[in-house]
């Protein structure tokens, strides 16, 4: 069939080649027959040919008409100049040869007219198409009866860019009927046949009365909080959409149009980071992550990747996730990674593992992101989080400190701040290590980033709540009071590897959070975004605070007065002056704690003073409400 159509276009063009000489001869000789028709005769099978061959050869007739666009005006305008001026050269060169003028060659002005008509004619049947196609699309000539009828909010450059595409068909069958913007200069204006009407206030006022099934988003402004917005358009029940302009599409010179997310609901714009001092930082370095394949571990070894760095080593007891990101990596750089890429698979618990893959490597960052983080967990087995939070943690760091690496990055958690449970408490206890090993010695710089909960990781209540509301719900919430600070996963990891870049050796970094979310908020947010309007709405349960649950996380401890650091939405809090004294004598219990299979939560709650009972934190606030009864 599309051999076919190839034919056709080209007989077509051979006729319009025809038809412009013909035409050009006529102009030229003021509407009157030439003396002599033996031109016309001789020189229509080489025009014809030239001009079809040219087409052919820079690409036309693999191009879709009905996305006909400047590209294929240029294509045609080179075409017919190379087609033109073919016949016009093999012409002059059989005068010049046969010195016989009513062979082939006439006057040059013909030649220019007929450029210009063939120009003319085959641009305009080029372009037929794309008209009809877009009558189709936008109802230029007639209604479509069964076109969902879409609203784009935000007429400016991004909200033209989705009309257009819309106008394409890029979006299937899909009616454009307003633009909405707030900008009083764009009222009773249009963006081709589309009206803009003002009031983003009245998105549901204005779905209704134009009877809209489809709202895309597209304000191109990635700083702004848009969550109000999108949930106003969420509201109204329509499919809705938002448009990811070039910028946000990993060096993409082309914008699209994606679903909704979480992290847009929650306000959570990923701000583009200026990452240049982190790639001269890791570019040609040797870096070893500890758990590696976990949610952060593996999103800091993706950009530490795009970085170039000497050798990336990917430490994790899991085979199966770091196979799964070696194989996305594969995918993704190719080649690159088959002299820079290692995967070890191995503890932190494993001292003998460990030195020996820091004796092989010699890696001059580590960062360690290797944890045991799920609260309830590790509320029944406090022995395992010691082993692996603290005790791991201390095994990492000696192997930095007898390997000569450079710099040792801890990731932290505001769970670590006046913990109510084993994990906060563990992850406190890691933290002093790092701290003191600071202040014992001075080959290794150590540091630790502090920040709270991530999006869509592992075991994280994002997927969870989006699970049971596509099952139909219900949602089950520990307590409606509950609140949490959460960023993405690609922005907790640049800001990471940000701070990594910065470190002297002593801080303890703490990213900016932004503000806290109600988890209440937050399910209801997600019920509105994932529901099906068609089901019974989406009940949410609370079951009641979990074991060594807090109703509010924080980020620093009130001793720990906070500074700005040059990298926006990185702050630095003064540490905590710990002698290593102490810390030999903190492991030195817990490890006596753990040989005689002690009381290892008395033991942590001994050594950490700030480590407190939920109770003390939550008092009242903890139990539910009188009308809210558990699952």
């Amino acid at each position: 069939m599309r051999h076919l159509q190839i034919g056709l276009m080209m007989l077509m063009d051979a006729a319009l080649a025809c038809l412009s000489l013909v035409l050009a001869l006529q102009i030229y000789y003021d509407m009157k027959p030439p003396e002599t028709l033996e031109q016309i005769w001789r020189a229509m099978p080489l025009l014809a040919c030239a001009n079809v061959i040219s087409f052919y050869a820079l690409g036309l007739y693999r191009s879709l008409m009905r996305y006909a666009s400047v590209d294929t005006m240029i294509q045609i305008g080179l075409g017919t100049m190379i087609g033109s001026g073919v016949t016009y050269l093999l012409s002059l060169l059989v005068f010049t040869a046969y010195r016989a003028e009513n062979l082939l060659l006439m006057p040059r002005p013909i030649y220019l007219v007929q450029w210009l008509l063939m120009l003319l004619m085959v641009g305009a049947s080029r372009f037929s198409f794309r008209i009809i196609g877009q009558a189709g699309h936008t109802g230029l000539f007639f209604r479509k009866k069964h076109a969902r009828r879409l609203m784009v909010v935000g007429a400016g450059w991004a909200g033209a860019q989705v009309l257009r595409d819309v106008q394409t068909g890029r979006y299937g069958d899909v009616e454009a009927i307003i633009a909405v913007d707030d900008a009083p200069e764009k009222r009773n204006t249009r963006i081709g046949r589309v009206p803009v009407v003002l009031g983003t206030d009245r998105i549901a006022e204005l779905a209704k009365q134009y009877a809209i099934d489809d709202i895309i988003i597209a304000i191109a402004t990635p700083k702004q909080d848009l969550s109000p917005l999108i949930q106003d358009c969420i509201a109204t029940t329509c499919r809705v959409r938002m448009y990811a302009a070039p910028q946000e599409m990993n060096g993409s010179t082309v914008g699209r149009v994606r679903d909704v997310n979480i992290a847009d609901l929650l306000g959570r714009a990923e701000n583009q980071l200026d990452m240049t001092e982190v790639k001269a930082f890791f570019t040609g370095k040797r870096v070893l992550v500890t758990g590696g394949g976990g949610s952060i571990g593996s999103e800091l070894c993706r950009q530490i990747m795009g970085f170039v760095p000497a050798q990336l080593v990917i430490y994790d007891i899991s085979e199966n996730y770091m196979y799964d990101l070696q194989s996305e990596l594969q995918n993704r750089y190719g080649e690159m990674i088959r002299n820079t890429l290692q995967l070890r698979v191995g503890s932190v618990r494993d001292v003998d593992t460990l030195d020996r893959v820091f004796a092989e490597v010699r890696p001059e960052i580590v960062i360690h992101a290797a944890a045991h983080k799920h609260v309830p967990l590790m509320e029944d087995a406090p022995e395992q989080a010691v082993k692996n939070n603290v005790f791991g943690t201390y095994n990492v760091a000696d192997c930095a400190i007898r390997h000569k690496v450079k710099r040792f990055v801890m990731i932290s958690t505001d769970k670590a701040v006046n913990p109510t449970n084993v994990m906060g408490a563990s992850k406190r206890m890691a933290e002093i290590i790092i701290e003191a090993l600071q202040r014992k010695q001075s080959k290794t710089q150590f540091t630790a980033v502090r920040f709270g909960n991530v999006l869509g990781s592992h075991g994280s209540v994002v997927p969870k709540f989006e699970a049971q509301i596509r099952a139909g719900g219900p949602v089950t919430l520990t307590h409606p009071d509950i609140i949490r600070y959460f960023m993405t996963i690609p922005e907790a990891a640049s800001l990471v590897l940000q701070a990594a870049s910065i470190a002297k050796g002593g801080e303890l970094f703490v990213l900016d959070m932004g503000k806290p979310v109600k988890i209440k908020e937050l399910a209801e947010r997600m019920i509105q975004l994932y529901s099906d309007p068609a089901l019974p709405p989406v009940e949410i349960v609370y079951t009641g605070l979990r074991p060594g649950e807090k109703l509010y996380e924080e980020l620093l401890r009130t001793e720990e007065n906070s500074t700005a650091t040059s990298r926006e939405r990185i702050f630095v809090a003064r540490p905590e002056q710990v002698e290593w004294e102490q810390v030999e004598d903190m492991l030195d219990k817990l490890s006596r704690c753990l040989d005689t299979h002690g009381d290892m939560k008395r033991c942590m709650h001994e050594l950490l003073p700030s480590f407190y009972e939920p109770e003390t934190i939550n008092g009242e606030k903890g139990n539910l409400p009188e009308n809210v009864k558990p699952a």
